[in-house]
């Protein structure tokens, strides 16, 4: 066990956790000018210091240790998504995807992706072929399935599709044929090709949010709506923006959802292009601090966990950032860390916290 003693605090990523808690707290603030209920930003800062203090648990045990418990925290979360599908389940935006149990709700998903990839860890790390057989590649999308499919029937197709970034990272770098990524790649194009000019025809909000991006001449108009009002939001912010506390999209409700899903959108707003871009920047920092993380890691396990956490932080950055620029349909995906949510926030800090254990290990026997 590492004690508090100075090789742990030379060891620690202090960059890495620095920029967490910096975006987080940027969240805050936003969450404070825009909240539809009061003390919603009390709430997001007592979770921001909860999962500080989670972060660093988390370095205590060994990561080895975490990654072979690993089919235990599976079970427990695809038990906790299963219950999202009983009585004790509720609807939330069209989405059975909260558990309530006394009287508390949190989203099982959020922890089910951290869970899986941990389990995809423990398995991958112990392939030993090179090039990946078919029977481990398909044991590991088995193992992933699972999940994906709870979660698929809790209507969430935001979270069905970031368990995506999980096993695609973790394939890859596990030494995937090339052959077999050139034809997903192949198949995913011709999904794609064949399914876009159906969707036009299509109807069902789910059509809709895509067609309002890509074909908004044939949307209706309620599903337009939430995206005009998103980039008024942005392209209002200007240069340096309103300043906090002085938007007008997000602070008098013309954006739905702005403290959750569009966070995004208010940050552009009172803070402009710079403030925006400024976040975008200390993502990028933490993604590639991440990706320095796994390549230094001592061993495949730690590699892979680490590798596999950057890419669903990237998927969660990349979609939210999109939705908010109109550039993708909207899916109900939060932004890591400044989204209003605390399953979300948690979740996040467990991440780093399994990347910050990686890191203290790299030199261990």
């Amino acid at each position: 066990m590492l004690g508090l003693n100075r090789r742990y605090l030379a060891d620690f990523d202090w960059v890495l956790l620095g920029l967490a808690v910096a975006v987080a707290l940027f969240g805050v603030v936003e969450i404070s000018s825009v909240e539809p209920a009061p003390g919603l930003w009390r709430r997001q800062l007592m979770m921001v210091g909860v999962g500080v203090a989670i972060a660093f648990a988390t370095t205590i045990v060994d990561y080895r240790t975490i990654v072979h418990a690993a089919p235990f925290f599976y079970g427990v979360g695809l038990v906790l998504l299963a219950l999202v599908l009983s009585p004790m389940g509720r609807v939330v935006n069209g989405n059975r995807s909260w558990l309530y149990i006394a009287g508390q709700g949190f989203q099982p998903s959020e922890f089910a992706k951290i869970c899986t990839l941990l389990l995809l860890t423990y398995y991958l790390a112990q392939a030993r072929k090179r090039p990946m057989d078919l029977r481990t590649l398909a044991t590991a999308c088995g193992l992933w399935l699972a999940p994906v499919f709870l979660v698929f029937l809790q209507n969430d197709t935001g979270s069905t599709l970031s368990f995506l970034s999980i096993i695609a990272a973790l394939v890859f770098l596990s030494g995937v044929r090339w052959s077999w990524v050139a034809a997903g790649l192949a198949s995913a194009v011709l999904v794609v090709m064949v399914a876009a000019p159906q969707v036009k025809d299509m109807k069902g909000y789910k059509a809709e949010r895509i067609k309002a991006v890509y074909w908004p001449e044939l949307a209706d108009k309620r599903y337009r709506y939430q995206n005009e009002q998103s980039e008024i939001a942005v392209g209002s912010g200007g240069i340096f923006g309103k300043g906090i506390h002085s938007g007008t999209q997000g602070s008098l409700g013309f954006v739905p959802e702005v403290h959750t899903d569009f966070i995004f959108a208010v940050a552009s707003e009172e803070t402009g292009f710079v403030g925006s871009l400024s976040a975008l920047t200390i993502y990028l920092l933490m993604i590639t601090r991440l990706l320095q993380i796994a390549r230094q890691a001592r061993d495949r396990a730690g590699m892979l966990l680490v590798a596999g956490f950057a890419a669903l932080l990237l998927y969660h950055v990349t979609v939210s950032v999109g939705m908010v620029l109109r550039l993708l349909p909207i899916m109900g995906i939060p932004l890591p860390l400044m989204s209003f949510g605390g399953t979300s926030v948690l979740a996040t800090f467990f991440g780093l916290g399994l990347a910050l254990n990686v890191r203290l290990r790299r030199f261990v026997n």
